[in-house]
């Protein structure tokens, strides 16, 4: 460009230095100004807002903040502990099933605003108004199980209850289900901006603080904006299931985070484990909720049918109490409404329709108190659960003692033809009229199970029939052309000598001194002498 100025005979251009560019901008344009110009109005706003220099609550429990933040780390949620069981079939099987699933998670935590000490703390793939009730949960109830579950030396906060819930508009946060439990359990809700970090500065910094501190050093963290971490798999190092990462978030909230230092307005570097402790010493905390209202408008709802033993949700709880028993008698109802803490199943609170007032039930299996409903159900499937090959011996010697059992009752009615298991004295002296007045049984034998062909309809002829009578009809049958048949017999001298029949050959072998006799038909009667009938 300089050989073109020289041609127009034109002064060499002197280009500003960047000190001098800095000051025409800053003459044009104030920070806020040029902040809103280059990063947005929403960047701005969270950057330079003003409202966060104030104590904006006096004890603990009256102000609270809550947030869901989509964590930077990449889990694991594969289903373990059952593999090494299956067989090798099974396992091949269920490869496709049993693939691991890696996703990440959101964290909805909750902060007091008095003591910057964690209320609540929940993971979850799916923020939504039920992770969001459970983080409320939490937050009003008592942590010591956590403690012990985890591991953790420090003491959690307390269970308070909640003055004023402030939250953004987040999926889960500002829904429907969310707002009428905070309002039934007379506790004022407020919603501000979302992405408005001077709306709710204390829970922002705590979401922070949790994700420089602790989150950037687990196995599969992300980073905070693409490409924070060149040529690492965050994916293939995704190893910690939700349990883990659970355990790791818990006992940061209880011993890590209330240890730290706080420089905070109001907190003047002191620590939120001992500002909660100096609090409820000198203020106290918010008013504990109504153990009957929390469990109404917090817990779950179940409509059950009421019986003598009381009421019995998820299919093997029961709750009863003297004064719901006298209410349910002096009430005919069919359904009543039952509402349960699933982090509680020591009592539940019922609801009868058209009777004032509630119902505080208490637990009537003994062996699941203290526990949660997750808790109650994974005992019970334990309990249930056995080795195959233990179940099938089991299995089989049911099938078999209920087949003997079944053969022998109806061996035992087939014979005797009793519809009792004992018998009248007209039954008795009904039969013995039949017995002793003449009547002759005469068993078939079971070896001949054929007949010759042709002959299988035959009235005269086949196992077990004989021929009595001097004509006209035969035992349960009617024929009219009868005729004279041959009865084999053995005669008094041979005694001991009768027929023998064989399984192999039905045809019946007939010893030698064995007389055939053509007789006619002659009415039955004891014959005078033995072996014919006269």
């Amino acid at each position: 460009m300089q050989p073109a100025l020289v041609c127009f005979d034109l002064a060499p251009l002197i280009v500003p230095s960047q000190k001098t560019l800095t000051a025409h901008r800053s003459f044009l344009l104030n920070p806020t100004e040029y902040l809103v110009a280059t990063k947005g109005e929403r960047h701005g706003r969270n950057k330079r807002g003003r409202g966060s220099t104030d104590i904006r609550a006096l004890f603990p429990g009256e102000l609270v903040e809550a947030d869901e933040c989509k964590l930077s780390l990449v889990s694991s949620s594969k289903e373990r502990g059952y593999w090494e069981r299956l067989s090798s079939n099974d396992k091949k099987a269920l490869e496709e099933i049993d693939a691991e699933i890696r996703t990440r998670l959101t964290l909805l935590v909750m902060i007091d605003v008095a003591t910057r000490m964690p209320l609540a703390w929940i993971v979850s793939d799916q923020p939504k108004a039920v992770a969001t009730l459970a983080l409320l949960r939490m937050a009003t109830r008592d942590k010591a199980k956590e403690k012990a579950k985890y591991g953790c030396e420090g003491d959690p906060a307390p269970p308070m209850g909640l003055g004023m819930v402030k939250t953004d508009n987040g999926v889960g946060l500002r829904a429907k289900p969310v707002i009428q439990s905070l309002l039934g359990t007379v506790a004022a809700y407020t919603a501000v901006r979302t992405h408005a970090s001077a709306d709710k500065p204390y829970v922002e910094r705590l979401i922070g603080t949790t994700e420089s501190i602790l989150v950037k050093l687990i196995h599969g963290y992300t980073g905070r904006k693409a490409g924070e971490l060149p040529g690492y798999d965050s994916k293939a190092n995704g190893v910690l299931d939700i349990d883990e990462l659970y355990g790791i978030l818990t006992r940061f909230f209880i011993d890590e985070y209330p240890s730290l230092r706080h420089m905070g307005v109001g907190m003047g570097g002191r620590r939120p484990a001992e500002v909660i402790k100096e609090l409820n010493k000198t203020r106290g905390l918010f008013k504990l909720m109504d153990e009957d209202q929390r469990r109404i408008h917090l817990g779950w709802k179940l409509e059950v049918t009421p019986n003598d033993e009381g009421v019995r949700v998820f299919s093997g709880i029961w709750f009863n109490s003297p004064e719901f028993q006298i209410a349910v008698d002096d009430n005919a109802v069919t359904k009543v409404s039952v509402f349960v803490d699933p982090d509680n199943v020591n009592e539940a609170t019922a609801i009868i329709p058209r009777v004032a007032g509630e119902f505080r039930l208490q637990l009537q299996v003994t062996a699941f108190a203290d526990m949660t409903v997750p808790e109650v159900l994974e005992l019970t499937e334990a309990h249930r659960r056995e080795h195959p090959g233990v179940t099938e011996i089991h299995e089989d010697r049911i099938a078999s003692t209920r087949r003997k059992r079944f053969d022998q009752l109806r061996r035992i009615g087939v014979e005797n033809n009793l519809p009792r298991s004992y018998s009248t004295f007209d039954e008795c002296r009904t039969k013995a009229s039949h017995v002793f007045g003449g009547a002759r049984i005469v068993r078939s034998f079971d070896d001949c199970r054929t007949v010759q062909p042709g002959e299988i309809n035959s009235s005269l002829n086949g196992p077990g029939v004989l021929s009595i009578g001097d004509g006209g009809a035969a035992i349960d049958h009617q024929n009219d052309g009868l005729t004279a048949v041959s009865v084999e017999y053995a005669t008094a001298d041979d005694e001991g000598e009768v027929p023998i029949y064989s399984v192999q050959e039905p045809e019946p072998v007939v010893l030698p001194n064995t007389r055939q006799h053509e007789q006619k038909l002659l009415p039955i009667g004891r014959p005078k002498n033995k072996g014919t009938f006269k």
